[in-house]
């Protein structure tokens, strides 16, 4: 099962205290719900455009094996315990596997709107903790056919999805490849998830220094350090990471915390139910309850320049590629 799962380290539970509990956010309060008007109107539009839109997190890893969308799914159900309205978008058009995570089975995906065969707010699935989720494209192929619905109409309802949640956690494919890097640039925030072995650590690095290529600097850098024994091999890993991409990229990456190796995880993935639910006392539990409080800490509203991001991604797919 390819849920980017911490199978191997099953049965493995590190011999570390307990971490302190999750620090408190003092972010600001959710923004207006969606207006009472009919939504296809100009006059909603207008309101639903004014709204601030939600803060777009990406979440990638340089390579696969890192527990990637582990750490996607619980923190995304960390934001929802915390007050926020959160969607989680599983981006991966060839191994979607989120729903694995959370041991669903969805009828429809985002590739069915993208090919123009459902409408954007039809294939939001309820989730677990009061989360929302949008199951991934697996295996989409071909953009919409001209069969389908306008371009305008597919981009329009992607992005109306955006100012409706706090934040959109994406759960991003593993390594560099072309459709990881565009959507890394542009999204408000990255958080990077690599294991304290150096070549993870390195391949981290190369996801970096693809996405930063580019004329408009990417968003805010996290990392988070997964399966670790102890505290300082995190830091570590931290700061090779720091010195070089500060050194030849000029970036500042921000440490989010790090996640120890334990049993639980993989149980949890047996069970396809979330860490935080299925064992929420566990260590690792905790720890990614602290991640999405360092989230928190760090709330900023997003870069207007940035525009919308799932109507950038809507347009990658269905004919303008802009």
């Amino acid at each position: 099962m390819n849920a980017d799962s911490q199978t191997a380290a099953a049965g493995t539970t590190c011999a570390v205290p307990a971490p302190p509990p999750c620090p408190r956010s003092d972010a600001d309060e959710a923004p207006a719900g969606p207006a009472t008007m009919p939504a296809g109107t100009p006059a909603a539009r207008i309101v639903r455009d004014m709204r601030p839109r939600g803060r777009i997190l990406a979440v990638a890893s340089g390579k696969g094996g890192v527990g990637k969308t582990n750490v996607a799914v619980n923190v995304a159900i960390g934001l929802a315990v915390a007050g926020r309205r959160v969607l989680l978008v599983d981006a991966d058009a060839g191994l979607a596997n989120v729903d694995l995570v959370l041991g669903r089975r969805p009828r429809a995906h985002l590739g069915h709107v993208l090919a123009g065969h459902a409408e954007a707010e039809t294939v939001v699935q309820e989730g677990p903790a009061g989360i929302r989720w949008v199951p991934g494209a697996s295996h989409l192929s071909e953009p919409a056919g001209a069969a389908g619905p306008s371009r305008a109409a597919v981009v329009e309802g992607l992005s109306a999805l955006e100012r409706a949640y706090d934040f959109l956690v994406l759960d991003l494919p593993s390594g560099i490849g072309p459709g990881v890097v565009p959507q890394v640039r542009q999204a408000d925030e990255v958080m990077l998830v690599t294991t304290p072995e150096p070549p993870a650590v390195m391949d981290a690095y190369r996801l970096l220094k693809a996405s930063a290529g580019a004329p408009e600097p990417i968003g805010r850098v996290g990392l988070v350090v997964n399966m670790v024994s102890h505290r300082r091999d995190a830091r570590q890993a931290h700061e090779r990471l720091q010195a070089t991409a500060g050194r030849f990229l000029g970036l500042e990456v921000e440490f989010l915390g790090h996640v120890f190796c334990d049993g639980h995880v993989g149980r949890a993935v047996q069970k396809q139910q979330p860490l935080a639910l299925a064992y929420p006392h566990s260590q690792a539990a905790w720890c990614l309850k602290r991640v999405a409080g360092a989230l928190l800490e760090g709330s900023e509203r997003p870069r207007r320049a940035r525009g919308a991001f799932l109507r950038r991604l809507a347009n990658l797919f269905v004919g303008t590629g802009r």
